[in-house]
């Protein structure tokens, strides 16, 4: 018995060919003369992503020919699993068999050799091939405003592991789409595809697609940034026999936590073997019926492909979903360290940072002298824009920056010039558009005969269009108008200062949001001064002055933040504390000493911020960074939690307007540290 088996990762459709030489009497003519019987059972496995489209791909009907002695043929056609075929001559045959669709396209074709004699012969013959080329046509689309540099790696594998990059045939990468199209051999392949933003991958997959002779395979794959498709508990894969095999993925939900294992598994009936590989994102993650893998945040694919121990048998899946941080409410989690240099990012010692409106960041390099926007991309920064004094901007010698989430406006304080200077960000592009600047002077006369070498802790209060910066000399808080159009009109002829004046500057300064309250703070001389508006709808008028003479915890008091107009936080190098306006009195209520009441260490306080919607007070120490609540009605201060920065030196700190993230510089580590909050 002669047999050929070769077996098809998309169609297994074995034609069995029952060859038997029927003795027929005595005349001679017969005894020359067979007829051939053939059986045939077609079976199929299909469970794909990608597949030609109004084509059936399973085997209706069958096109058999032979080539014999003399060069005798026959050529015949059947749509049932029986066939008979007379008169064939004694000899050495060669028969081809074709496996059609109801439309007559071929999908898989076998041959086989066998000799009819006078005694029956059996022979098996199994379609193994997969018949001529087809046309592959795939586009792959993602928004193009959420990747600022794209490009895409693109391969395509068949079945015997060989690999091709593809070269797209239209692109219009830039707008958020690349065609790949090209003739390809009939068979089952593995689509891969990742997306890169610069450096960064944001997203990829990898589908099974099937092309078929004659005839095209197209699709749209949409690489998902920031939506999140529903999730396959499962998906089927039909065997060898054509029986359904159901397949149950677990361990995958729309929504998991970030940045901890995650265990996604397969399960089957299936009584044979069957092979899975897992891809996150496009990039193989697991070949086991089990794979464990570690998101970062953000919305992730994860597709199966799944592989019968025959050919024809493979399938896949897509799941996508999203990666959050889980933690206590309001407590930032460290989710990334961006260091410096890190795809042509210039962070440096030193540098300032802050959130524009749209989640982007602005990062100050003094280091590098360079301004630039990034975007954050799977807990990381890619960079959007960078800018030089090559470009007008003034990058050296910054001391502060000032984002207005409003009016989208970008005020940045330096010692070089020295002054300030406006920007515009430009949601659209991502882009800074210088405006104008002003100069270091000012004073009761325009344009002023008073100078300061810079400006600090910049505070604007929209009511007023009044942005006011701290002089580090002299105890003098500087007005500019913020909201105006022209270079002109950015002077005032105002500024705050006390009669008599005091022999040291002022090192903390903060507004309530309707002016309602105001402080100033010196360092030295430990002194808290806390202001109410009266019949003037200005800042810094009614004060009540403490001071550590008179008002325990209030050593060096430097930095403060209002949580609303009647509650003020303060700290000094190792205390917070808050003050409340109750019957017109400013009262000292709760206080939190470094080490004491179980917070851990408070040493040198760098920095507080304030959030007024969850009534929350962070709280930044070169060492640490701690997170208070102050629930309303009393808004009492109560620790929270306090998250140790080891060896790294912070100095700075910003939220992100929808206060889901937060950042932090320091003035001696050239790296960035990156929290999400819960």
């Amino acid at each position: 018995m002669n047999r050929t088996s070769i077996t098809s990762r998309w169609f297994l459709i074995p034609l069995i060919g029952l060859m038997c030489l029927m003795a027929g009497g005595c005349k001679e003519e017969s005894a020359t003369r067979s007829t051939l019987q053939l059986r045939m059972v077609s079976s199929e496995a299909n469970d794909r992503s990608l597949l030609p489209k109004d084509t059936p791909l399973e085997v209706s009907r069958y096109a058999v020919e032979g080539e014999g002695p003399q060069g005798t043929t026959f050529s015949v056609m059947s749509t049932t699993q029986n066939l008979e075929v007379e008169g064939l001559l004694i000899g050495n045959w060669t028969i081809t068999a074709i496996g059609q669709n109801s439309g007559g396209v071929d999908l898989v074709t076998g041959q086989a050799t066998v000799t009819l004699s006078p005694e029956p012969s059996p022979v098996t013959i199994e379609l193994d091939s997969l018949a001529g080329k087809g046309l592959l046509n795939i586009v792959l689309r993602w928004n193009a405003a959420h990747v600022s540099d794209p490009s895409l790696q693109v391969s395509l594998t068949d079945e015997a592991n060989n690999t091709q990059i593809l070269t797209p045939t239209t692109n219009n990468m830039a707008e958020g789409s690349v065609t790949y199209s090209g003739h390809y051999n009939a068979g089952s392949y593995l689509l891969n595809a990742q997306l890169f933003s610069g450096s960064a991958p944001v997203a990829g997959c990898a589908e099974v697609v099937r092309i078929v002779g004659n005839r095209t395979t197209e699709g749209v794959i949409e690489l998902k940034l920031d939506k999140y498709a529903n999730v396959p508990s499962g998906f089927t894969l039909i065997n060898h026999l054509g029986v359904p095999v159901q397949c149950t993925i677990t361990g995958i939900s729309e929504n998991v936590e970030a940045l901890k294992p995650l265990t996604a598994s397969i399960s089957t009936v299936e009584t044979g073997e069957i092979a899975v590989d897992w891809y996150l994102d496009g990039v193989l993650v697991g070949s086991a019926h089990e794979c464990t893998f570690t998101p970062a945040s953000g919305t992730h694919r994860l597709d199966v492909i799944a592989k019968g121990a025959l050919q024809a048998s493979s399938g896949s899946a897509s799941i996508s979903f999203t990666a959050t941080v889980n933690g206590e409410t309001g407590v930032p989690i460290l989710v990334s360290t961006v260091m410096d240099n890190t795809g042509g990012m210039h962070i440096g010692i030193d540098a300032h940072a802050a959130f524009l409106s749209d989640g982007k960041i602005l990062l100050a390099s003094n280091q590098a002298q360079t301004i630039q926007v990034c975007r954050i991309v799977r807990d990381s920064l890619e960079v959007v824009h960078t800018y030089t004094a090559a470009d007008g901007f003034i990058t050296s010698g910054i001391t502060d920056v000032l984002v207005d989430h409003t009016s989208n406006r970008v005020i940045i304080a330096d010692s070089t010039t020295p002054g300030l200077t406006f920007y515009e960000y430009n949601i659209a592009t991502s882009s800074l558009n210088k405006l104008f600047t002003r100069n270091n002077s000012y004073g009761y006369v325009i344009p002023g005969d008073l100078r300061f070498p810079y400006l600090t802790d910049l505070t604007l209060l929209r009511s007023s269009g009044i942005l006011y910066g701290l002089h580090p000399v002299e105890a003098h808080v500087v007005e500019t108008k913020f909201y105006v159009n022209s270079q002109e009109n950015l002077y005032t002829d105002y500024y705050y200062m006390k009669y008599p004046a005091y022999n040291h500057p002022y090192a903390g300064m903060a507004i309530s949001d309707s002016a309602t309250s105001s402080a100033l703070t010196q360092k030295e001389g430990s002194l808290l001064r806390i202001f109410r508006k009266g019949s003037f709808s200005v800042p810094f008028t009614n004060p009540v002055e403490f001071t550590s003479a008179n008002t325990p915890y209030l050593s060096n008091v430097e930095k403060v933040a209002f949580l609303n107009d009647n509650n003020l936080m303060y700290a000094t190098d190792n205390d917070v504390g808050r003050f409340t306006y109750a019957n017109s009195t400013w009262e000292q209520m709760e206080v939190y000493t470094s080490n004491l009441d179980g917070i851990g260490s408070m040493e040198g306080i760098v920095q507080l911020l304030t959030d007024a919607l969850s009534n929350r007070l962070y709280v930044l120490t070169p060492d640490s960074l701690l997170t208070f609540n102050c629930p309303s009605p009393s808004y009492a201060l109560s620790h929270v939690n306090t998250t140790v920065l080891p060896s790294y030196q912070a100095s700075r700190m910003d939220v992100s307007k929808n206060r889901d993230m937060l950042l932090l510089t320091s003035e001696s580590n050239a790296s960035l540290l990156l929290f999400r909050i819960p």
